[in-house]
């Protein structure tokens, strides 16, 4: 049996008909591609507000991940075949945005007009050949599993008579 007679075979729902396939990679970048993504705190509550509404509208996430630039992030989800794919981003962006500024306060400082997500995305339809292509590229890029990397020098002030500073 080949992949397609298999993906349609899982797909079957309870009544018989078979749904479609359709997975998507999106990408978000934040709004000034500012570095968001260094800590931590940013990426959990990030990803589970993800997670949060692609339960809530029966969406399906099998990959998230941020990028290597601490300011983009990748997912490939499932969307509804009642659901357009710019009505999916704007569930997730607004969600998330919300979420974010909800239990992080301090981001409201970098944004103070509330959008923490630029007003574009990419997306990209996935067939059954190249699913496998974009889950290793969207794996690659992914920072919250790695070590990580400095974002810069910091400038760390002296305490001398004239002030300034150096970087380290």
């Amino acid at each position: 049996m080949n992949s397609v007679a298999d993906a349609t075979n899982k797909n079957q729902t309870a009544n018989g008909v078979g749904q479609q396939y359709n997975w998507q990679h999106l990408v978000f970048v934040t709004k000034y591609r500012y570095k968001m993504f260094g800590k931590q705190k940013t990426i959990d509550s990030t990803r589970c507000a993800f997670y949060d509404v692609a339960e809530r509208y029966n969406m399906t996430m099998k990959e998230l991940s941020f990028g290597e630039d601490y300011a983009h992030m990748h997912m490939e989800v499932s969307i509804p075949n009642t659901m357009s794919v710019s009505f999916a981003v704007q569930l997730l962006k607004g969600f998330s945005s919300h979420k974010v500024f909800r239990e992080i306060p301090n981001h409201k400082l970098r944004y103070p007009c509330g959008n923490f997500w630029s007003a574009g995305y990419s997306n990209g339809g996935i067939g059954l050949r190249d699913e496998t292509i974009v889950k290793n590229y969207i794996r690659r890029q992914d920072i919250s599993g790695q070590k990580k990397l400095a974002m810069g020098p910091r400038w760390i002030p002296r305490a001398s008579a004239r002030g300034g500073g150096h970087y380290s």
